[in-house]
């Protein structure tokens, strides 16, 4: 006669099976969490116009965000172009190794007489700040009177006004004497710009200030990069990229930490929902091994 089990033993088989695949589905969801943290390929490094981008800069027409918020470069006839506060500056130079940018005011880019539009004011908690290697020049633009030179340090700039402005006179202050626009209202000026220029630039234009304008600020400043939250160095840390993804519902961004091969150590937030969810499974499957002990 065949053996036939005890009802209570295919009872506890049947709810064995069960607890087994209570705890292979979160098992199974979160390895396929993790291979979804894989660095897109939409992010992978790029060039243009002879210079290398990759992390944490991307090509903004890539997609996404693809590193620091920030930092996404546009290609413009095969120079890179980097916005700070709707402002475009031309990248000069990227020392990956120092975690450096050199940039250009592209109004100012390969001009003699340059009319600089913008004053660059870092926040102090962006992800781009200046570096000691900078100065600052102050310029002022189509002042109403030409006594400026000759109550301050102000060069006069001259054969830098437009034909049809030649009642109108432009002024640079080389030795940082002005950080405000007090001088510019005093004196009839149109606008007043100040903006940063290499040390070793600025040191060249005290010799000759008019001749050179236009080349300290083809010169360009420096910028530093880096990690400016506890998250992404914490992802960095584990070998991870960082990348912060607009949030449609509220305009917000949202921190995400990839590698290159999915496995980033504990330090990606993404990870947490499916960590929250493996731990409710886990409970589930607690329950129905506690009911039958």
């Amino acid at each position: 006669m065949p053996y036939e089990a005890p009802p209570s033993l295919l009872f506890l088989v049947h709810h064995i099976t069960i607890m087994h695949h209570l705890f292979i589905i979160p098992v199974l969801l979160l390895l396929a969490g993790a291979a979804a943290d894989v660095y897109p390929a939409v992010c992978s490094n790029a060039t243009c116009g002879g210079h290398s981008i990759t992390y944490p800069f991307w090509l903004a027409h890539s997609g996404p965000n693809c590193g620091y918020p920030g930092l996404g470069l546009l290609c413009v006839d095969d120079a890179p172009i980097l916005d700070i506060q709707f402002h475009q500056y031309r990248v000069l130079r990227i020392d990956y190794a120092n975690h450096t940018v050199s940039l250009a005011d592209v109004d100012a880019w390969n001009k003699t007489c340059p009319r600089l539009s913008y004053s660059l004011a870092v926040d102090p908690n962006a992800w781009l700040q200046l570096t000691p290697s900078n100065s600052e020049l102050a310029f002022l633009y189509n002042c109403k009177t030409d006594d400026v030179s000759r109550h301050t340090s102000a060069v006069r700039l001259d054969g830098c006004v437009p034909e049809e402005q030649n009642m109108s006179n432009w002024y640079v202050f080389p030795d940082n004497t002005i950080t405000t626009g007090r001088y510019g209202l005093a004196y009839g000026c149109e606008k007043t710009v100040v903006t940063p220029v290499l040390l070793s630039s600025h040191n060249r234009l005290m010799i000759n200030p008019v001749l050179g304008v236009g080349e300290a600020l083809s010169d360009g400043f420096e910028m530093s990069y880096g990690a400016r939250s506890e998250q992404c160095g914490a992802c960095e840390r584990s070998g991870g990229r960082c990348r912060y993804g607009r949030i449609e519902q509220h305009g917000g961004t949202e921190f995400a930490c990839f590698c290159a091969d999915g496995g980033c150590g504990d330090a990606r937030p993404l990870s947490l929902k499916r960590w929250k969810l493996f731990k409710q499974y886990l409970s589930i499957w607690s329950s129905f091994l506690f009911a039958f002990i």
